[in-house]
């Protein structure tokens, strides 16, 4: 069972420190296929903190240091800048204004978990691999209620292609009739030579 697993007490930290709820499980499955995926994979991931002068943060995440510091969500988008921000953001459904926030609070954790003993792991642990992949099979909550959303609005619409079709067939017809009645009657054009 899952919640018995190290990526059990993972979710349940996560869930306990962010209040996600149901999304904590999706938020760690996109975050370590995005930590892992990377060229480099974790040093990379890693480096991108060192880079911004967060590095000794970074490093009392892993497992084996006493002292765990923390960033908030400013300095995550700072990070891994405002595209994967984004990316995160689709995949597990967060709007983006919080998803900083979030991370700041996920981030530590996962590092931890993935870096016992304070050893930087080669590639991602086995027991994070099924919820990776069910992360990515998984359409994301974003396109699902953008897709939602967009079905709404063509059906709240749908009335109004009838509706001005109907109002132009009236239109062209009202025209026809107008061009078609005559001003004033015809005069006889035929030459009648005066008598």
């Amino acid at each position: 069972m899952i919640l018995m697993s190290p990526v059990g007490t993972l979710i349940e930290d996560v869930t306990r420190v962010s209040g996600l709820g149901d999304k904590a499980g999706t938020l760690i499955g996109v975050l370590a296929g995005f930590m892992f995926a990377e060229p480099g994979g974790f040093m990379a991931f890693r480096e991108k903190f060192c880079t911004i002068g967060l590095g000794d943060v970074f490093d009392s995440w892993m497992g084996g240091h006493p002292n765990m510091r923390y960033t908030n969500g400013n300095e995550m988008k700072h990070a891994l800048g405002a595209a994967d921000m984004r990316v995160i953001a689709e995949r597990t459904g967060l709007r983006e204004s919080v998803v900083g926030g979030m991370l700041a609070a996920a981030v530590p954790l996962l590092v931890r978990a993935v870096t016992p003993g304070g050893i930087l792991p080669m590639a991602m642990p086995t027991d994070l691999e099924p919820l990776v992949r069910a992360c990515e099979q998984a359409e994301p909550p974003a396109t699902q209620e953008r897709d939602a959303a967009r079905h709404e609005g063509t059906r709240r619409w749908r009335w109004l292609l009838p509706l001005s079709a109907l109002a132009l067939l009236t239109y062209c017809g009202w025209q026809g009739r107008e061009g078609n009645a005559p001003d004033s009657p015809p005069k006889d054009t035929t030459n009648v030579s005066p008598g």
